[in-house]
């Protein structure tokens, strides 16, 4: 350890305060919540001191500079950092601290540090890292990183109600972006409330880059290791050997005698039902970029790229096209619409001359990847060889296109849980486009595999591990698989109500179904399935549903009874978040859904908050509105290594749905921020699904990790892509400034005869439901896909075209809600409506369209 002063000097200002240790290193940063710092306790951002390896968080606290230079071309790069710094005097103002750092090996540079606080409206503080050449050389600077070792460790509480709900509390997420000019790291609390802490370039500093720590992704603790953002950053990646990043790696030289200034800021911000994040930064001067739908879209559908808080003079992109722009003193616009799929880096000039970028990522049309994914788990992730496995849906490896069948991989969850995750894809898919292979493939799997090997026939358990290749599954006691499972016999039922070509008929699959729900909570140990909410459990009240439509009665009643036992137990919790590990993002699901169920309103804005605190809105395609994930000792995942970020995992879809459901409703006023967080999640997993139908599991931007980019490994990529089938909708919503906000469809509106023509054309890949709720509008189909609505503005008619993909006739119901009137005639015959719902009962033609027109009568 350095020496310093007993006397340690701080910094107070107006919103921020600063303890400075060893090194002018930032101890501790206490900030107030802006938008009431006299009445909110202040919050503590930096990380405790922990032992990581050789190394200690200390060594990366705020206030740390890595520096690497040489001065010869051919000469390897010498990398220090401040390990120690001399308070220095300003007998100017009294209010800066200052420091002359000392970096060992790089006698060459010299370097001072103040931190000041920049008033204004929002005041800021401010660091200035000022770097000389004192040599008689020049001195090329390959490195200049600036650690953030904030306090997201999220370990040490107890497993318990207080002890999550402390946890909450006390400890951050931490969202990067980097993007030039417009980069920013944010540290929000897990329970979203102020303040938070937003940290960025200022001046003429820009960011290029980003990694963890490599020594923090190698600990026991649950987190995500500290965060380094660079200025130049070619050193670090020749150094390590790593793969280039997104926006490339600069040095800089400094010829003798010559300096250069690097500026961050800090600044405490609220992130609540506006996007104030990019509000903040626009108030402050930083260009600030938002995205509509998504950072991923399909590329006939594009992206519109806003600017805050600068002019664009100019907007380029990585690949030729022609963009639609506009700029004026308040910021700027810019349509992105390619020729072709693939990823695109989007970037502008300002006024200032500082340029930023944000990373975008097109893919085909979401119909051609629902039918590529299922095409590829067929022809590849199948496996024929006798055994245990045999007849199964494995998981894969992109690399070698061929199923994972060592044994190792099936000792654990992960090997049963990723085969059921692409069978749910596979089955769900199929109840929309029914292809005759696929069906009977399922069938394979339900009867050579789950029902043979994996689920006891006798009393519905299921296991969740194989102890060897010629074993049948055990470990009965994991609540995880057995929603996998009853999920996936309630696709198949309705595989066989709506096209037909399964073996067995609709009540079977669902007899199966109830028993293995019926299992779980006869076999799972009753403390570990009331003390956290489970994936997928949220579609248990909807199999109740399937049941009575079925006449399955007894069962229906007693999968309802447990499930309104579960939500009462889940209701007893503030935080019922909690699993197996400290965080996770796989409980707001189910903990919302049973929330909402119930009637608990507090719960549900609780759940919703905490949910999307986990949430980026960073303008690159892996971290817009993507779930924060990391791997576990344990989890038996082949790829897992270390605990490098994992972007884009399945929980992303799920808690993406729990804001759609929002929209059952009208509203007063529409969460921008949380809509863009939950629009950009539900298009997100389509990242991780190439054009040929091969898949990951999750994408990983951190080149310190040895998960660096898209994940070889299928894994548990199914589950997200069902939550997308089962949930998505297309949706028309009125906004307060921008008119309409669409996802999910072309929303036109268009003159007919005098009349105003509201035109909707879903491209969401499903086609079940649309949603206008600017009129109050909504339709929904059992079977067959919504290719267009048509209706006048007066709600008086309507036209609508369902198209079947299916081999055989089959009869659709179509429910209408919202048409001005309770009359109504259907293709010249007359209908009653109940409570403002019509009921169609149509025959779907195979592989044809059916056109309906409706009038209202009275």
């Amino acid at each position: 350890m350095d020496d310093f002063s007993l006397d340690r000097q701080e910094l107070t200002g107006s919103l921020i305060s600063m303890e400075f240790g060893p090194g002018g290193r930032i101890q501790q940063l206490w900030a107030s919540d802006p938008n009431a710092p006299d009445e909110s306790e202040e919050f503590q951002f930096v990380a405790p001191p922990m032992n990581m390896g050789e190394e200690l968080t200390d060594d990366y606290f705020p206030g740390t500079i890595l520096l690497g230079a040489r001065t010869h071309p051919e000469d390897p790069w010498i990398v220090s950092r401040n390990t120690r710094a001399e308070p220095l005097e300003d007998d100017e103002d009294g209010r800066i601290v200052a420091f002359s750092y000392e970096f060992a090996f790089l006698e060459e540079l010299s370097a001072t540090g103040r931190f000041y606080e920049i008033p204004g409206a929002i005041p800021q503080i401010a660091w200035d890292v000022r770097i000389l050449n004192r040599s008689r050389r020049s001195v090329e600077i390959g490195e200049l990183g600036f650690p953030l070792a904030l306090n997201n460790v999220l370990e040490g509480f107890a497993r318990t109600d207080k002890g999550t709900r402390d946890m909450f509390s006390d400890r951050l997420h931490v969202h990067k972006f980097i993007g030039g000019a417009a980069s920013y790291v944010f540290a929000q609390r897990l329970n979203a409330r102020p303040p938070g802490l937003l940290i960025f370039p200022g001046g003429d500093t820009t960011w290029e880059f980003f990694n963890h720590v490599p020594g923090s992704l190698h600990t026991p603790f649950r987190w995500e290791g500290i965060p380094v953002v660079y200025a130049h950053s070619r050193a670090a990646i020749e150094r390590e050997g790593w793969g280039e990043w997104f926006g490339g790696h600069t040095s800089v030289v400094l010829e003798p005698g010559e300096e250069r200034i690097f500026q961050m800021r800090f600044v405490p911000v609220d992130r609540d039902r506006t996007d104030n994040l990019s509000a903040t930064l626009a108030a402050c001067g930083r260009p600030a970029m938002r995205l509509f739908p998504s950072a991923v879209a399909p590329f006939e559908v594009g992206i519109a790229v806003e600017v805050a808080g600068a002019t664009p003079t100019r907007f380029l992109s990585s690949t030729e096209m022609e963009l639609e722009t506009d700029s004026d003193d308040e910021g700027g616009f810019c349509f992105v619409k390619p020729a072709e799929p693939g990823p695109i880096t989007v970037a502008f000039e300002d006024t200032l001359g500082r340029v930023s970028e944000c990373q975008l990522l097109f893919t085909p049309a979401i119909v051609d990847l629902i039918h590529a994914r299922a095409d590829w788990i067929v022809k590849h992730q199948v496996f024929k060889e006798t055994g245990a496995l045999e007849n199964a849906i494995l998981p894969a490896d992109n690399v070698s296109t061929l199923p994972i069948n060592e044994p190792d991989a099936y000792v654990s969850p992960f090997g049963i849980e990723s085969s059921l995750a692409d069978a749910l894809f596979l089955a769900e898919k199929n109840t929309i486009y029914p292809a005759e292979e696929q069906i009977a493939v399922l069938d394979r799997y339900l009867t050579d595999f789950v029902e043979d090997d994996l689920q006891n026939p006798g009393d519905g358990s299921v296991g969740s591990s194989f102890p060897d290749p010629r074993s049948v599954a055990t470990n009965f006691g994991r609540p995880q698989v057995y929603p996998l499972v009853f999920c996936l016999y309630q696709s198949m039922a309705r595989i066989a109500t709506g096209h037909g070509g399964a073996e067995r008929d609709a009540k079977h699959y669902l007899e199966r179904a109830a028993k293995c729900a019926i299992a779980m909570f006869r076999h799972v140990e009753p403390t570990v399935l009331s003390s956290s909410a489970v994936p997928l459990m949220a579609y248990l009240p909807s199999l109740v549903d399937d049941l009575h439509a079925v006449g399955l009665e007894d069962e229906a009643h007693v999968v309802a009874a447990l499930a309104r036992r579960r939500e009462m137990d889940l209701q007893r919790r503030r935080y019922p978040y909690g699993a197996e590990v400290a965080w996770t993002a796989a409980g707001f699901e189910e903990a919302y859904s049973a929330a909402r169920h119930r009637g608990n309103e507090e719960l549900q804005e609780r759940t919703l908050r905490c949910a999307y605190a986990a949430r980026s809105l960073a303008p690159s395609w892996w971290w817009y509105g993507s779930d924060k994930r990391w791997l576990d000792d344990g989890d038996g995942n082949p790829a897992g290594t270390d605990r490098g970020e994992l972007c884009l995992g399945p929980t992303t879809t799920a808690n993406s749905m729990m804001f759609l459901r929002t929209l059952d409703r009208d509203y007063t006023n529409l969460p921008e921020a949380t809509l863009r967080l939950a629009f950009g999640g539900m298009l997100g997993v389509w990242a991780l699904v190439r054009p040929d139908g091969a898949a990951g599991m999750a994408f990983c931007p951190d080149a310190a990790s040895k998960h660096f980019g898209m994940s070889a490994v299928t894994g548990d990529v199914g589950i997200g892509l069902f939550h997308y089938l089962r949930g998505v909708a297309s949706f028309v919503l009125p906004t307060r400034y921008a008119g309409v906000t669409t996802f999910g469809c072309h929303f036109e509106v268009e003159s007919e005869d005098e009349r105003e023509i509201f035109v909707v054309r879903p491209w969401d890949g499903v086609g079940r439901r649309i949603v206008v709720r600017q009129v109050g509008l909504e339709v929904e189909a059992s079977l067959g896909f919504l290719r267009e609505l048509r209706f006048d503005a007066r709600k008086r008619n309507a036209r609508l075209k369902v198209e079947h993909f299916g081999n055989t006739e089959r009869p659709s119901q179509v429910r209408v809600k919202g048409l001005w009137g309770s009359r109504f005639t259907v293709d010249g015959k007359e209908l009653q409506g109940i409570e403002g719902e019509l009921v169609l009962d149509l025959i779907l033609p195979p592989h044809g369209t059916v056109t309906t027109m409706i009038s209202v009568i009275g």
